[in-house]
């Protein structure tokens, strides 16, 4: 495994930990980000916000990799993510339902640490699982 992969695999349980410094240390300063909310900001301090928003309303956050492979300079993450919506999330006040959601991502790493950061999750999902989206059993009469 690669030294790229390495550092991802370490974020990761960094992230895991609640360490969202740790998890963020893999980013330069002036990576950019692709595929996160429109209102999140494409940059480390919009990112490192999504993610501290993430850690403080699920709790026991777990980012699972099922496949974590590189290629050259990138690294490519499928993963599982799960844990319980226990804190307000996206303006949802806690359910206390479980959420199990998967997403892709590809990080481009220079010299190191990564410059680019393209996300791709099955953000329906959650937001159904939490409520935000009505699930059609719960909009019929």
């Amino acid at each position: 495994m690669s030294d790229n992969a390495a550092t991802v695999r370490h974020a990761l349980e960094c992230l895991n930990s609640g360490d969202l410094d740790g998890f963020m240390a893999m980013h330069s300063p002036e990576c950019r980000f692709s595929g996160y909310p429109a209102d999140v900001k494409p940059n480390v301090e919009g990112v490192r916000g999504y993610y501290a928003a993430l850690l403080a309303g699920i709790a026991s956050l777990e980012i699972d990799p099922i496949d974590l492979f590189a290629a050259g300079e990138r690294v490519v993450v499928r993963y599982n993510i799960t844990g319980d919506h226990m804190g307000e999330l996206f303006g949802r006040a806690k359910t206390g339902h479980s959420i199990a959601f998967e997403g892709l991502t590809i990080f481009y790493f220079q010299d190191g640490k990564v410059v680019f950061r393209v996300d791709r999750a099955d953000d329906n999902a959650l937001l159904t699982q939490i409520g935000i989206i009505p699930t059609p059993s719960s909009t019929s009469g």
